[in-house]
């Protein structure tokens, strides 16, 4: 007994050895086959982080979980995330592996991930990333010869936990989210017919089509039962719920898989308990706002259904209607409320193409501090051709909203007195044929002021938009934020376009300003702190619009931004395609002058560029160090010169979130001429002083500069240049880094007086170290090359004139050996005469 259960424990020591090894020898070598694999099969990039295997957290099932995956697109997405997720779990029963009857996977746990699907302009699909070879065609076929006979593919679970999907479609102009979803669905996914339990909760729902909000971050919740007829791939709505805010409901009918991706469907929805209430619940604010007090009247239904086929790009028919007759809401604490609502909204397809959409709003009606308010529309040929009418008439007193909406940290004044009426087809504007567009009426500002906590407060006196079939036209209007100051008039073209189909909108546009700090539009911060503005967050970018096409005139008299105060800024700014070109901008800065011609993009948010030429006029060295970054970074020095400069730059670089360079990826070249230059309390010149023992170098003026550059992998290069200080010419070149490190060489030539030394013209020296703690050193070796050079050709000249004039052999006389010997006495006479040089400044 004692042998068996000795050898029973061997066993189970054996077995535990083995569960704790087999993890830990072949997770690498999975590891690599699944991305090498995985990247053989993409047109994308994959990776992630760890692939780790466990025979105990869910014994006897293993877990394979793979940690912080991502798959990245290529070409026209390069860089651009198509999923990822923090974590994803699979738990399989081992012995299944060895069997013929299928796979049994317990559970499939998805963790923190985020899909984000993209179509482009051109239709260009960001998930069709399976190579030529590897072909949706194939890989069903593999699936289906995979699955034939007895073999299936069992999956108890699957759990989705704080996931994000972006649809993003740039053909067709629609954008859906669903973000933090959390979703489980339980069923036998290998059983011919099963009943799948599904319960979904997000709480951000949104989608949009046509630049119009059809659902806006709404909160969605489901439990769904579905009689599921997996060999038919027929799924029947069994009992469920569905609530979408408050509105709660239910959904009848079915849904059907057929060949090429088709989806046949009957649904209805049963609304039978919504009221005005429950409806009201779908506008945002007012859902999170205290929605469980607010007193409502008025009656309300909502009816939708949808049939037919979608694939591809055709739609089932389906219709969606809103009817709300006579209603009202108030909240309990506040002396009004909004009634005399009526609204009857309707949104159909008849079924096929997106186009025949048609959405109707006939009419929308309230009334708020007995001022009433209507607005009309009706929206078809939304893809191709969209056809609009919309009128909208009333008066909004923006004082009386406190009134009727609870207000927090925010106060509002003014009046908005709208009467406008636009009708015709995005087609007539394309092709300027305006007698066939009706466009007329007037948006009327008066005394408007909006004070938000922690924002600029934003004030209009008078502003007057008239609208024309042609044209947009803003009536001069002053815009004060906070202590800033804006006046705009403009004339804008296609504005009808623009509003309908988001085409580009395109105008002239004049902008005066007597201050403009533009750091108040960026977060505190980013202006204290550039390290976080080279993370991630792009608030503080100054996005240029992709769809205006601008010419604009500027007369700015002061403008802020960072640590630069720049004023009378004038010239002519294009901007367009998410760009801004400049010419001829000019503008003082720095004590000086500058005209910048160049370009600021921001085509891709993500990285900011800045091409421009600049040139400078007598700009002064203490200002260009106290309001530039870059100089303080490239350029220290600058702090201690007294004197101005001039010249010209090209500079090319992205831009962080505080819009200032970020080093690595600046280029630049240029030159600058100095005008009065003088150095004061330099680290460097007080060394060469010293070594000079002229502690009256310090105190020159220095003669101008002239001086190129160029900026690269983060150093600031000179080329070699000269200047002369006092009785002295001094020779520079070298690099400034980004941690101010220096490597500079350097060479004085010297006044017979300070030399002593015959032949001994130039003092060679190298500088080191970082500006503020500088290395020094004196190149005795090249003095000593050249002073004995100089000594040595004269007394070869000296022999050479003797032996002529006595006319004698040379070689007779040995001169090669006398050369020789000379050259020997020269180097070590002027050695002895450096070092004593040198030791005596030291004395002195």
């Amino acid at each position: 007994m004692k042998k068996a259960f000795k050898i029973t424990g061997i066993i189970v020591a054996i077995l535990l050895v083995i569960m704790i090894s087999i993890p830990f020898l072949f997770s690498g070598k999975i590891e690599s086959l699944v991305k090498k694999e995985a990247n053989k099969m993409l047109n994308a990039e994959f990776d992630f982080a760890s692939l780790d295997i466990s025979l105990f957290k869910n014994f006897p099932k293993a877990s394979l979980t793979l940690k912080d995956f991502w798959v990245k697109g290529i070409n026209e997405f390069e860089n651009d995330t198509l999923a990822k997720a923090k974590e994803l779990t699979a738990t399989v029963n081992v012995m299944s592996l060895f069997k013929d009857s299928g796979y049994e996977i317990g559970q499939i746990i998805l963790n923190e991930g985020k899909l984000k699907a993209v179509v482009l302009p051109t239709g260009v699909e960001n998930w069709n990333i399976l190579k030529e070879e590897d072909t949706k065609e194939d890989v069903q076929e593999e699936l289906e010869d995979a699955t034939e006979g007895d073999f299936s593919l069992k999956v108890d679970k699957i759990s989705v936990k704080n996931f994000s999907l972006i649809y993003d479609n740039q053909k067709d102009n629609q954008f859906a989210l669903i973000d933090n979803l959390d979703l489980n669905l339980k069923g036998d996914l290998s059983s011919k017919k099963t009943t799948l339990a599904i319960e979904g909760n997000t709480p951000n729902l949104t989608f949009r089509s046509g630049g119009i909000p059809l659902i806006n971050s709404m909160h969605l919740k489901a439990k769904i039962n579905l009689d599921a007829d997996l060999s038919n791939k027929v799924f029947t709505l069994a009992k469920n719920e569905i609530q979408l805010n408050a509105i709660k409901t239910n959904l009848d009918g079915w849904v059907a898989m057929k060949e090429n991706d088709a989806i046949e469907m009957d649904l209805k929805l049963n609304t039978s308990e919504v009221g005005f209430k429950e409806v009201l619940s779908l506008i945002p604010a007012i859902y999170a706002n205290d929605f469980k007090n607010i007193q409502t009247d008025g009656t309300a239904t909502l009816i939708a259904y949808a049939k037919g086929t979608m694939q591809g790009d055709i739609l089932p028919s389906f219709d969606i209607t809103l009817d709300v007759k006579d209603a009202m809401f108030r909240y309990p604490s506040l002396p009004s409320g909004v009634d005399q609502i009526n609204i009857n909204a309707n949104i159909s397809n008849p079924g096929g193409l997106a186009d025949k959409t048609i959405i109707k709003l006939n009419p929308f009606t309230f009334r708020m501090a007995n001022n009433p308010y209507q607005v009309n529309a009706s929206i078809s040929n939304i893809v191709s051709d969209p056809r609009f009418d919309i009128k909208a008439n009333g008066i909004l007193d923006l004082g009386k909203i406190e009134e009727v909406y609870p207000l927090e940290d925010m106060n509002l004044n003014g009046i908005i007195n709208a009467n406008i009426a636009i009708a015709g087809q995005s087609s007539f504007i394309e092709k300027e044929l305006y007698d066939r567009i009706q466009a007329s009426g007037t948006i009327q500002v008066k005394d408007m002021k909006i004070d938000v906590k922690d924002i600029p407060s934003m004030k209009v006196d008078q502003s007057l938009l008239t609208f024309t079939p042609q044209f947009l036209k803003l009536s001069e209007t002053t815009i004060h934020i906070g202590e800033n100051d804006i006046t705009l008039d403009s004339q804008l073209n296609n504005y009808i376009g623009y509003l309908m189909k988001g085409s580009t909108i395109k105008g002239s546009l004049n902008a005066r300003s007597n201050h403009l700090n533009l750091n108040d539009f960026m977060s505190s911060e980013e202006q204290e702190d550039a390290s976080i503005a080279e993370s991630d967050s792009i608030f503080g970018v100054i996005e240029v619009p992709k769809n205006i096409d601008f010419n604009i005139n500027a007369n700015l008299k002061e403008v802020i931004l960072s640590n630069w105060t720049i004023t009378n800024v004038k010239g002519h700014i294009h901007v367009k395609d998410g760009k801004a070109d400049m010419t001829n901008l000019s503008m003082n800065a720095m004590d000086g002058e500058l005209i910048m011609n160049g370009s600021y993009s921001t085509e891709r948010i993500e990285h900011p560029t800045l091409n421009a030429n600049f040139m400078m006029n007598n700009l002064s060295f203490a200002k260009a160090y106290k309001e530039l970054n870059m100089v303080q970074s490239l350029a220290p020095i600058f702090s201690n010169l007294e004197g101005n400069f001039s010249g010209a730059m090209q500079l090319k670089t992205e831009l962080n979130a505080s819009m200032e360079p970020i080093y690595p990826t600046l280029q630049a070249a240029g030159n600058i001429k100095t005008k009065d230059l003088k150095l004061s309390n330099v680290d460097i010149a007080k060394k060469l002083s010293q070594a000079l023992n002229k502690e009256d170098l310090l105190n020159k003026q220095i003669k101008d500069i002239d001086l190129n550059f160029h900026i690269k992998d983060g150093r600031l290069e000179t080329k070699p240049f000269t200047f002369n200080v006092g009785d002295y010419n001094l020779t520079l070149t070298g690099t400034t880094g980004l941690d101010q490190t220096i490597e500079y060489t350097g060479k004085l030539k010297l006044p017979a007086s300070v030399s002593k030394v015959e032949g001994l013209n130039t003092m060679g020296f190298l500088v080191g170290g970082s500006f503020n703690n500088p290395t020094f050193k004196i190149d005795t070796k090249s003095m000593l090359e050249e002073g004995g050079k100089v000594l040595e050709d004269k007394a070869k000249d000296f022999l050479s004139k003797e032996l002529l004039k006595n006319k004698k052999d040379s070689t007779s006389l040995g001169i090669d050996s006398v050369q020789t010997d000379i050259k020997e006495q020269v180097k070590e006479e002027v050695g002895n005469k450096i070092k004593d040089l040198f030791k005596k400044k030291k004395n002195k």
